[in-house]
């Protein structure tokens, strides 16, 4: 190869590369862009001091815009409706223009080439007094996703990115407040719902602070109900604007939208104003409303909206539900003792220093279980009515109240007296007439609390059966249906099979009976004899005796209609309990698993 081949070859190499760095590699970042002024560096115009802005379009499909702030600072659209707008995002669209960098100055003999003569947007903006203090002329689109921009009293124009079109470019609907009713949840003072097709009202007032139900019968106030609904309708914001202005057949547009009648008119009342908003409607899938309803609310002209029909759910309540339907009032936390009667049964609990329970009952003191007297205080504390018996009482004994077939006294620390629960009898559909001593208030509740409480010393002992150590028993003897007993003797630390036969036994096994029998814990105790428990012919039953001398035997009947076993210890015979189905498998067993596993295969 010579010397010219050469050079002509290393000329075109270097003039390919010059073409593939100047047609293909990506341009540097220009680092100075950031250094370039915003819009509002430039012109003085801020976001915080602009007080009216109009925006208008060269595409007559989007309407002239006005908008102008209050004396709160609150943005409202003029034009071409009167209606609120969402300041947010008029902030926002402020801030998305005036926040935008100058990339380029350009003087330009005439302005037709670059969109500016008919520009696509015209955004004026005033600060104060009748003149506007800037007005921006949006143009043609240039190359590197640039927009050519013009100030109206400027000979030249600019280029800034070219998302200032998508920015301004807003329909009304884009920019009004969807807010429905506009309050303060503290400084309600009243709230009614109506259902004119039914005739029902419902009428609450805040009175000294506190909610109460005042129509159509006097009553406490659920406060936790009625603050809910308040929230949620404070939050409520429109999905479609579907009709604005006044119209001149206004009575066939209402039943159009089933507002000539509303299903509900809900009343909201505070220091000053009142709010109402009628529930119309629902929509329906042909005109895209589904899932919605229609509403209309005073101070919004003519307006009719669609919101979502969870606020037909939301506004859809009784009198039962936005009553306080909590049957006692009581510090279950400063309860010291508690008393429950029944017939000639009494069981009383009380409170120890280091917050144990301990029962006293006809036959003495026992543990109390500290789980279920938790559930005794909580459940009454948060007992709620199912019902409540309307109009004047004139007698207690129809319900079984006086005398009551239960009372439940609860007395509390540092009170004169106590809180009593009356328990009546029970309804035929199953719930039991209940009243608080304090209430004149005869109310239906659910019976599965009553039904535990009936239960007394039954429900509230302690579960564990036995109290024992593995290490204390010395001697297993166990029965099973229809076989022969079984003894086992423990001997050092081995266990041995005296009788039926003489050997050593499975360790393992024996003391994993004794270790159920130490941890053996009632599902619950029966309160009162059942006509059948098997224990004439036990299902299985196990005696266990202690190096203190002390014997427990155990006897497992029949099952119950759900499947547990009746069982009870032999020296209490009239304190039958449940238990556990699966347990009861692991107490009975037989010899050849008693024995060694080298004998059993003898």
């Amino acid at each position: 190869m010579n010397f010219k081949t050469t050079l002509i070859i290393v000329v075109l190499l270097i003039g390919i590369g010059g073409a593939y760095y100047l047609f293909f590699q990506e341009a540097p970042h220009d680092a100075s862009i950031d250094e370039k002024p915003m819009i509002h560096q430039v012109y003085g115009v801020t976001r915080d001091i602009v007080q009216q802005v109009e925006i208008s379009f060269a595409d007559t499909a989007y309407q002239h815009l006005k908008l102008e702030k209050d004396r709160t600072g609150n943005w409202k659209l003029t034009q071409p409706i009167q209606v609120d707008a969402d300041s947010e995002k008029v902030s926002q669209v402020l801030d998305n223009i005036l926040n935008k960098r100058i990339k380029q100055s350009l003087e330009v003999p005439a302005l037709t080439q670059y969109g500016l003569d008919t520009p696509s947007v015209t955004l004026s903006l005033w600060t104060n007094g009748t003149v506007p203090a800037a007005t921006f002329l949006i143009g043609k689109k240039a190359i590197n996703f640039s927009v050519y921009v013009k100030e109206e009293s400027e000979v030249h124009i600019f280029l800034i990115e070219s998302s200032a079109l998508d920015d301004l470019t807003k329909s009304t609907t884009d920019l009004r407040d969807r807010s429905m009713i506009k309050f303060d949840t503290e400084t309600v003072a009243g709230i009614q719902l109506q259902q004119p097709d039914t005739g029902s009202t419902v009428h609450c007032e805040k009175r000294d602070n506190a909610w109460r139900v005042v129509h159509p019968v006097e009553a406490k106030a659920d406060v936790q109900e009625i603050e809910t609904l308040l929230s949620e309708l404070q939050i409520l914001k429109v999905s479609t604007f579907e009709a604005d202005g006044a119209d001149a057949n206004a009575s066939a547009r209402l039943e159009k939208y089933g507002l000539n009648t509303p299903r509900i008119q809900t009343r909201i009342t505070d220091t000053s104003n009142t709010y109402t908003l009628n529930i119309g409607s629902t929509g329906t899938p042909d005109t895209g409303t589904q899932g919605q309803v229609y509403v209309k609310v005073s101070g919004h002209q003519d307006a009719i909206y669609t919101v979502s029909e969870d606020v037909y759910n939301l506004l859809n309540k009784s009198v039962f539900d936005l009553r306080d339907k909590r049957v006692m009032d009581f510090q279950r936390t400063d309860t010291v003792r508690f008393e429950i009667k029944r017939d000639t049964e009494t069981t009383v609990g009380t409170r120890n220093y280091d917050d144990t329970w301990e029962l006293q009952t006809s036959t003495g003191k026992i543990k109390a279980d500290a789980d279920t007297v938790s559930d005794l205080l909580f459940g009454v504390d948060s007992l709620e009515a199912a019902a409540f018996i309307e109009g004047p009482i004139k007698s207690l004994a129809s319900y079984g109240l006086s005398p009551p077939s239960i009372e439940v006294a609860f007395t509390q620390r540092g009170a004169e007296k106590p809180a009593v629960l009356l328990i009546g009898n029970q309804t035929q559909d199953g719930t039991v007439y209940v009243k608080a001593e304090k209430s004149e208030q005869v109310v239906r509740v659910k019976p599965a609390l009553v039904d535990n409480i009936a239960l007394g010393a039954a429900w509230l002992r302690d579960k564990q059966v036995l109290d024992f150590h593995i290490d204390d028993a010395i001697r297993l003897t166990f029965t099973a249906s229809g076989e022969a007993s079984v003894t086992c003797q423990r001997l050092g630390t081995n266990w041995r099979i005296t009788a039926p036969v003489q050997e050593d036994a499975n360790n393992v096994e024996v003391n994993a009976i004794i270790y159920e029998l130490d941890n053996l814990t009632a599902e619950t105790f029966v309160g009162r004899k059942p006509a059948s428990t098997g224990f004439d012919k036990p299902n299985a039953q196990l005696t266990v005796e202690l190096r203190n001398q002390k014997v427990y035997t155990l006897q497992i009947g029949k099952p119950d209609v759900s499947g547990r076993f009746y069982a009870r210890l032999q020296h209490e015979p009239d304190l039958i309990f449940l238990l556990n189905a699966e347990l009861v498998p692991k107490l009975k067993t037989t010899l050849a698993l008693l024995r060694t596993s080298e004998q059993g295969t003898l």
